[in-house]
C-alpha cells in the first residue's frame, strides 16, 4: 500500500512538474513542452479538464490539446461544470485573455502545445491525483 501511494506520488510529481521546465546537467532549464502565445478559438470549445486550481486542458477540437496556465489558481476550477475562455479577434492570447470560472476571471498566465498524447499523460495525473 506504501509503495504504491508513494509511486503515485513519484508519478505526479514527475508529471506535474514537466509541463513548466525540465532540467538537464548542465542544459539549463528548458521547456518541457512548446509555449505559444496564442491559439485559435471560435466560441465553442470541444472539451476542458482541470488538472489543478492553477492549469487545465482545452480542446479547441477533438485533436487539438492546449495546457493553460492561470495567473492565479481558482478554487473553483477543479469542480466547475462549465468554463469560459475570452478571446481577441478569434484567438486566446496569454497574459491578455482569461478563463471564466463561475463568474470570475482568471487571466491566463502561459499556454503551451500538445499533442494527443502529453494531454492524455497529463489527464492520467489528474485521475492519479483523485485516487490518491
Amino acid at each position: 500500500m506504501k509503495r504504491s501511494v508513494l509511486a503515485a506520488l513519484l508519478v505526479l510529481g514527475t508529471a506535474s512538474a514537466s509541463w513548466a521546465t525540465s532540467s538537464a546537467p548542465g542544459a539549463g532549464l528548458q521547456p518541457a513542452y512548446e509555449q505559444i502565445d496564442s491559439f485559435h478559438f471560435y466560441g465553442r470549445l470541444d472539451n476542458w479538464r482541470a488538472i489543478d486550481r492553477n492549469t487545465l486542458i482545452v480542446w479547441t477540437t477533438p485533436s487539438r490539446p492546449y495546457l493553460v496556465e492561470l495567473m492565479r489558481g481558482s478554487p473553483d476550477l477543479r469542480f466547475a461544470q462549465v468554463i469560459g475562455l475570452t478571446s481577441t479577434i478569434g484567438n486566446v492570447h496569454a497574459k491578455l485573455d482569461s478563463v471564466l470560472v463561475r463568474g470570475s476571471e482568471y487571466p491566463i498566465k502561459a499556454i503551451y502545445r500538445l499533442n494527443r498524447e502529453q494531454a492524455r499523460e497529463l489527464r492520467q495525473v489528474r485521475t492519479t491525483q483523485q485516487a490518491v
